[in-house]
């Protein structure tokens, strides 16, 4: 598998409630996905949303030596697609593109009925009068063999991006060059993975 770019694992195939952009080798892959369903065990269906508190504590409580924290970052900035790009490549620490990042991110938030649709984005109204949001929730795993060929890192990210729109479907064709209100709330987690982790919460 080509390192050279960054790709999305069809939903199909991982059948999540994170969008997946993954730049692994092909042995590495299944680990991955392995490390998505974990970490869709703490998003709750109702309203649909990831449980940071849950799964920080999953994380703390896990004993094995093939998955283990490594840096949590949070922020919040006024929306840019750049610059939550940009917040990202420093959150993951290893070499990736920017503008591919971007693209991703923009991607997803002039799709938002798109990305609903498959799962990975949810809506939701806002205790500031005429505003709403929605939360995004995407799963990157990058190679990490300048220090282990065997192991990646994964980065669990919600973005939760809110504007000055007040009913949902006023959010679908949403264009870069519009002009509202954003701001974006950036929650991440990186791991650090070994090659044969298994979701503990399904492994045999």
């Amino acid at each position: 598998m080509s390192h050279k770019s960054l790709f999305r694992l069809s939903n199909a195939e991982a059948e999540a409630a994170f969008d997946v952009v993954i730049k692994l080798r092909e042995d590495l892959r299944s680990t991955s996905v392995q490390i998505l369903h974990f970490t869709d065990h703490y998003v709750h269906l109702d309203p649909k949303s990831f449980d940071w508190s849950g799964f920080k504590a999953a994380i703390d409580k896990y004993t094995g030596s093939d998955l283990s924290f490594d840096l949590y970052k949070t922020t919040t900035i006024s929306q840019s697609d750049a610059t939550i790009a940009q917040f990202l490549l420093q959150a993951l620490g290893v070499v990736a593109d920017l503008n591919e990042l971007t693209r991703t991110i923009d991607m997803t938030f002039t799709n938002l009925k798109s990305a609903k649709k498959n799962g990975w984005a949810n809506f939701s109204s806002s205790s500031v009068q005429g505003n709403s949001s929605w939360e995004y929730r995407v799963l990157f795993a990058l190679p990490n063999e300048d220090v282990h060929e065997t192991a990646f890192y994964s980065l669990v990210t919600t973005i939760k991006l809110e504007a000055d729109i007040e009913h949902e479907e006023s959010w679908w064709g949403l264009q870069s060059s519009i002009k509202k209100n954003f701001s974006a709330i950036i929650d991440s987690m990186r791991l650090f993975v070994v090659k044969g982790f298994k979701d503990p919460r399904t492994a045999a």
